[in-house]
């Protein structure tokens, strides 16, 4: 079986989440699956239920940079300039979950997954 690890315990709240675990799947062996008669579902509801908290929206968003961007990590910042200087702690624990899982790096995933977004990857960063 394919173990791809846990939820990144630093991350607080809400958001990222989805992007780290799409990226961990893809670049680590995992797969995504369609099955016919399977269905999922979410609901949007009209209002959260919660409050949302940038901060932290943005941390969690962050470290998913740091650990999963590679070489595009300098390209997020250009388009995410506060997020710079913004203390997310250490992701050590994180980047070391993509050397036990052999993970591939992002211009494989560029190259394999998703290449209509190299394109926008250069817009971003001319």
């Amino acid at each position: 079986t394919w173990g791809s690890g846990t939820y990144d315990m630093q991350m607080t709240e809400w958001g990222g989440e989805h992007i780290e675990m799409s990226l961990r799947t893809w670049r680590c062996g995992g797969s995504i699956e369609i099955v016919p008669c399977s269905r999922i579902g979410h609901v949007f509801r009209a209002k959260n239920p919660y409050v949302v908290h940038h901060t932290a929206l943005f941390k969690n968003v962050k470290r998913v940079a740091l650990v999963w961007l590679d070489n595009y990590l300098e390209t997020f910042y250009n388009n995410y300039e506060p997020m710079r200087d913004l203390d997310v702690g250490d992701v050590e624990e994180r980047r070391e979950v993509i050397r036990k899982l052999d993970c591939k790096s992002m211009d494989w995933y560029l190259d394999n997954i998703y290449p209509e977004l190299r394109a926008e990857l250069k817009k971003l960063s001319d």
